[in-house]
């Protein structure tokens, strides 16, 4: 009878409460049932509602908590107009993007109402509706300005176990928000939570030197990943605590000044001083805990330091030896290390006998050379590639020389085309259309449009310019200019064509 009796009272005294915890997560589940399906004929169906939900509301923590900065309409446009490309690969014009970036954030509003559903209270033979919201606004300096509300960051907590951010940081801001809205009883809760992240990560710091004392490279990666993980939001998190204690502070002060009814008030009051009791313990055990990772520390780089030495080191350890003889308080090992020093062997050492023979002995009356025969013949290698490199330059050299005497007949301001030279290049060279030389010494004169022997002879920027001073030796006073003719093409053996060449002496 009497277990009966418990069943059916913590069902009925607890319903209210658990329907109190659901409603966190009521409006996740109605903005992603069919959001986008009546939207627009479908056409966004892409996208995927749950997971912007939870990039707006990061985007909204970041920006309302951490950098403490109220987020207009157009932040939150520039935002998700990096969610559509970077996350869906889809491109929009700039209306489309406008009349979705609208209705998403109107849906995530609620069109400013809250979100609400209703259940029936056993306790109280009545049903009741439970409301909350995930954005708010208020208006600052006559701009409409959103913020994240409370309910909504303790949502986005219970999703994931933080990782990239300190999970103690972004609990405080919760707690934040449920001192200013005066929640004592939900910021007790989220204080409790910080106490067991900090007992987590105490429990942490001891397994981290535990794997240090039997594996020095295992633990160095834990010991790296404690410190990414938890050490490295101390500064932030204590600046945090800070900032709540004013808060409780100022919560005292109101409830100390408050003049209502005297219950409400005893309830209140208790509530207060229990949050501020449990937020005192949750900040001696965060300085408990900047200690031991502070020990852990030292510890770990003396570790790391002792293994690497003893890695490095290749002959015996006198300090160590030395320590451990003071630590046993026995100094007999010493001579262990002091005989083979007292024990050397002397008769090694040089005579002094061998001083007069060093002194006495006599030079050769004269050195004999080695006799290098004459008949010896000097080989010289010559590689494939220095014959290529010579056939190259040569063939360069003697069409630039055709080149060179068709221009000094032309008067200054005049010239010919690609085809005129061809025609010249075919009477004298048999095969110059089949000669691959010809076509890359074209490529290589196309670097520039003016050439100058008498420039090209005092200094040479290409390869073609040093074929041009070879070929152009003996003259003096001609420069050329190159223009091209992209639309008129000069066709070659019928095979392939090429865009036509004007040279011009200038």
């Amino acid at each position: 009878m009497a277990e009966e009796f418990i069943l059916t009272r913590d069902i009925i005294q607890d319903h209210s409460e658990r329907m109190l915890n659901i409603k966190k997560y009521y409006p996740y589940f109605k903005l992603t049932e069919n959001a986008f399906t009546q939207f627009a004929g479908g056409r966004f169906e892409e996208l995927d509602m749950g997971y912007i939900l939870m990039a707006v509301l990061r985007f909204f923590i970041e920006e309302n908590n951490f950098r403490e900065n109220d987020v207009t309409y157009e932040e939150y446009k520039a935002f998700m107009h990096g969610i559509y490309r970077r996350d869906f690969a889809i491109a929009l014009d700039s209306d489309e993007e406008a009349e979705v970036t609208s209705y998403i954030f109107d849906k995530i509003k609620n069109d400013g109402k809250p979100f609400a559903y209703t259940y029936f209270d056993p306790a109280d033979k009545k049903r009741k509706t439970v409301r909350m919201k995930l954005i708010d606004s208020r208006i600052k300096e006559d701009v409409i300005c959103y913020y994240i509300t409370s309910d909504a960051i303790e949502f986005y907590l219970d999703t994931k176990e933080i990782k990239d951010e300190s999970s103690i940081s972004v609990a405080q801001v919760l707690l934040g928000k449920m001192i200013a809205a005066s929640n004592f009883r939900g910021g007790i809760e989220v204080i409790k939570r910080i106490n067991s992240e900090v007992s987590r990560l105490k429990a942490r710091k001891n397994e981290v030197l535990n794997i240090l004392s039997y594996d020095v490279f295992e633990g160095a990666k834990a010991y790296e990943d404690f410190v990414n993980t938890g050490m490295r939001w101390f500064e932030d998190e204590q600046k945090l605590f800070a900032k709540n204690m004013e808060l409780v502070k100022e919560a005292v002060k109101r409830i100390e000044s408050y003049e209502g009814d005297d219950l409400g008030k005893k309830d209140t009051a208790r509530e207060i001083f229990y949050l501020e009791a449990e937020l005192k313990k949750a900040v001696n055990k965060h300085s408990e805990l900047l200690a031991a990772c502070t020990d852990l520390q030292i510890k770990a780089d003396e570790i790391i330091e002792g293994a690497k030495y003893s890695k490095l080191r290749r002959s015996f350890n006198f300090k160590d030896a030395l320590r451990t003889m003071m630590d046993d308080g026995d100094s007999t090992a010493l001579q262990y290390m002091i005989t083979p020093i007292l024990s050397l062997n002397t008769k090694k050492q040089f005579s002094l006998c061998l001083i007069d023979e060093l002194l006495m002995a006599k030079p050769a009356a004269e050195e004999k050379g080695e006799k290098i025969k004459e008949d010896k013949e000097t080989v010289e290698y010559i590689y494939e590639d220095e014959v290529e490199e010579r056939r190259i330059s040569h063939n360069y050299v003697e069409i630039i020389r055709v080149l060179l005497e068709k221009l000094s007949r032309c008067q200054i301001g005049e010239g010919f085309d690609l085809k005129s030279f061809n025609f010249d290049l075919a009477g004298i060279f048999d095969g110059i259309y089949s000669n691959g030389d010809y076509y890359s010494m074209l490529v290589h004169m196309c670097q520039k449009k003016r050439y100058d022997i008498d420039e090209v002879a005092v200094d040479t920027d290409t390869f073609f310019e040093a074929d041009l001073k070879e070929a152009s030796k003996g003259m003096s006073d001609l420069a050329f200019e190159l223009s091209f003719d992209n639309e008129e093409k000069v066709v070659i053996k019928d095979i392939f064509e090429i865009s036509n060449i004007y040279f011009k002496r200038v």
